[in-house]
C-alpha cells in the first residue's frame, strides 16, 4: 500500500522539478499575433513568462514596454517552442492580457460590486 502512494508522489515531484529546472511555460498566442498562428505552446527557457502567460500580458506587466514589445516577445517565443497545442480562449483570458487597461482596484472587483 505504501508503494502505491510513493510512486505517484515521486512522479509528481519529478514533474515539478523538471518544470522548474527546464523553465517550462505554457504561452498562449492569440489570433492575429505578429508571427505565429493562434495556439498554446509549451516553451523552454521561458524566464520572462509566468507559468501560464501570453506575450501581450508579459508586455503589459513591464513598466516601460517598447512599441514592438509584442513582436519581439513573439519572435523570441518562436525559437523556444517545444510543443504546439490548440488555442484556448479560456487560458488566454486567464493570462489577463489587458489588465493595465482595466486598472481595477481591489475594491472594484465584480464580487464586491455585486454585493453592494
Amino acid at each position: 500500500m505504501k508503494l502505491l502512494l510513493q510512486v505517484p508522489t515521486a512522479i509528481i515531484v519529478l514533474l515539478i522539478l523538471t518544470t522548474w529546472l527546464a523553465s517550462l511555460r505554457l504561452v498562449v498566442v492569440p489570433p492575429g499575433s505578429y508571427r505565429l498562428t493562434a495556439m498554446t505552446t509549451l516553451v523552454f527557457q521561458g524566464h520572462g513568462y509566468r507559468l501560464v502567460d501570453s506575450p501581450q500580458a508579459m508586455c503589459t506587466r513591464q513598466a516601460y514596454p517598447a512599441r514592438d514589445c509584442d513582436a519581439m516577445a513573439t519572435n523570441k517565443l518562436a525559437k523556444t517552442v517545444l510543443l504546439r497545442l490548440p488555442f484556448s480562449q479560456w487560458l488566454y483570458e486567464y493570462t489577463e492580457p489587458d489588465r493595465s487597461k482595466q486598472a481595477k482596484l481591489v475594491g472594484e472587483t465584480p464580487l464586491r460590486s455585486s454585493i453592494d
